[in-house]
């Protein structure tokens, strides 16, 4: 089990996206995995609910239960995704909105709504990448933050990217925040593991 996940909402491998998770990861000094939701076979959600009624399973039998172990395995997310028409990409939203199964497990932080059930990722720490080639990334921004905040994530940092039509690699600005925000989540799970020796 890897302590910290990447899910890289871009399809393209070896693009800016995955450029500055890759550089976040790293900066983690820890095992980490990358995993690119272009490479998962993940339905759509109907929101026919049947997760809430049957203990956080769902109905569609795809990778999104092999996606929702790993990020329930890891300590810390660091998600990342392209600025698509002010928001996040087709491939991130559709990960987030298959999510919700993991609110009926019973695990995490209940919420005292039957309807919303569980924070599954209470506890866990995570952090955003986005890029984009100008601006507009705000949205984007905000469809993670309200991930996060629905799922018990908690946000300590994010990086946004406007690269034009050139590599994120040719932006040192860019590449040292996801380095800083690498170093940001190795120094939150090291508090957390320190914390749970103290109890």
């Amino acid at each position: 089990m890897a302590p910290v996940l990447g899910i890289c909402g871009s399809a393209r491998k070896s693009g800016n996206t995955a450029t500055l998770l890759r550089a976040a990861l790293t900066a983690t000094d820890m095992e980490s995995e990358l995993v690119f939701l272009s490479d998962l076979t993940i339905g759509f959600c109907t929101g026919c609910l049947s997760c809430m009624k049957n203990k956080g399973r769902c109905i569609k039998d795809d990778d999104m239960s092999w996606l929702l172990d790993k990020m329930l395995e890891a300590q810390a997310l660091v998600l990342g995704s392209p600025n698509y028409y002010y928001d996040v990409s087709g491939l991130t939203k559709n990960m987030i909105d298959r999510s919700i199964a993991a609110s009926y497990l019973g695990i995490g932080e209940y919420t005292g709504m039957e309807w919303h059930g569980w924070r599954p990722f209470y506890e866990k720490v995570g952090g955003v990448i986005i890029c984009q080639a100008a601006f507009g990334a705000e949205k984007a921004l905000e469809t993670f933050k309200r991930f996060c905040e629905y799922s018990g994530l908690t946000l300590i940092g994010d990086v946004i990217a406007a690269v034009g039509n050139q590599s994120a690699a040719d932006f040192p600005e860019y590449i040292e925040e996801a380095r800083q925000l690498g170093g940001k989540i190795k120094a939150a799970i090291e508090r957390k593991q320190i914390s749970r020796k103290n109890l």
